[in-house]
């Protein structure tokens, strides 16, 4: 079978109709990641997965074991699937299968009810000819007989559109300076680019046009400093970080409020969590029903293991005495958030904030 598109797959996995085999390879190691984890959640019955779906290291494995696995029938379900990433280490570590192994026996006659992917972050399997780019032994034996899709680099010239593009599919739009902003800040990682999207979703919520002043205010001149990395620091209880991120940001101009508000939405998200974990352990359930990407679901759990309920009650009560205070005493921001955060990172209550002879006397 020749090579095909990446839209192909994402055709099938919307029609649910799918071949027996598959191979993701090529330059964008994301790219070929993310799109193994669509294909999987679409081809796995999620009730009977713990039975059917094989996860595969090519280091560990060898092609007499992938065809093990590849033949067992599926239970309870109409298909299994079975996953080998790095199907490359296999080959370089293991020995390459010729045409009559059992490997090339499967691929030419696959089970109909298993859906084997094969994964390799490189398109060093590829060669040119008089008749244009053929597959090297032994991958050539499942080019022929499997669904093969090239996921090409993504140069840098090409990484604004790219950007671009995927907020648009998405629902936003991006400004034309926001993305020359955006692409200097971040680089040209389509992992890093993805995650920092994420971010300015979180960011502007509804809103359906991200402006430059949004990915400043987001991503910043320094990565470091903005108000994402404040909540891992604050939900790592990192105090000495967390001050130094708060006065850092303040000091580049941010709004104390904008943190307030960042904050109150990710201890608001720590405790819906605390709730949907009684009803599922799924991570992709999980992120679902809390409106954020799985990406980042770990990390929402890890900082509720060292938050427990009555950390979260001090963390809003110190959230609310905060606002109030900014709202009706010219008290330094920088204080009460200073105070604000001490007592969040330590769980405990906010004391009282000292207020100056001016604020006493309009009281």
């Amino acid at each position: 079978m020749p090579i095909i598109a990446p839209d192909s797959l994402e055709t099938a996995i919307r029609h649910g109709k799918f071949d027996p085999v598959y191979f993701l390879f090529g330059d964008e190691e994301f790219l070929i990641e993310e799109a193994a984890q669509r294909l999987i959640a679409a081809a796995v019955d999620e009730s009977t997965r713990s039975f059917n779906y094989d996860l595969l290291h090519g280091s560990d494995v060898t092609v007499n074991d992938i065809v093990e696995r590849a033949s067992a029938y599926p239970l309870m379900a109409e298909r299994r699937v079975v996953v080998v990433k790095e199907i490359d280490r296999t080959f370089a570590l293991r020995g390459k299968p010729d045409d009559a192994s059992p490997f090339a026996r499967y691929l030419r006659s696959p089970s109909p009810s298993t859906l084997l992917l094969m994964t390799a972050a490189t398109s060093d399997i590829l060669s040119k000819g008089k008749g244009g780019q053929s597959a090297k032994a032994p991958y050539n034996l499942i080019v022929e007989n499997g669904s093969a899709i090239l996921y090409k680099k993504i140069y840098d010239r090409e990484i604004p559109s790219w950007a671009a593009a995927r907020i648009k599919s998405r629902g936003k739009e991006i400004t034309p300076d926001a993305v020359e902003i955006f692409i200097g800040y971040t680089g040209g990682s389509l992992r890093v680019l993805n995650n920092e999207i994420e971010k300015l979703f979180t960011f502007v919520e509804d809103r359906k046009r991200i402006t430059a002043e949004d990915v400043r205010a987001v991503v910043g001149a320094s990565k470091v400093y903005n108000v994402f990395e404040l909540q891992k620091a604050v939900g790592a209880k990192n105090l000495e970080l967390t001050i130094e991120i708060t006065d850092r940001m303040l000091g580049a101009g941010e709004s104390e409020q904008l943190i307030l508000t960042m904050l109150s939405r990710y201890f608001s998200i720590l405790w819906r969590l605390v709730e949907l974990r009684t009803r599922t352990k799924d991570t992709n359930e999980l992120a679902r029903g809390l409106s954020i990407s799985s990406f980042f679901i770990n990390e929402y759990q890890a900082a509720l293991s060292r938050y427990p309920m009555a950390h979260l009650r001090n963390a809003f009560e110190s959230l609310l005495q905060a606002d109030i205070v900014l709202k009706t005493s010219r008290v330094d921001p920088g204080l009460v958030l200073q105070l604000m955060l001490t007592a969040i990172v330590r769980g405990e209550r906010m004391h009282g904030i000292p207020m100056r002879s001016a604020d006493l006397a309009e009281m």
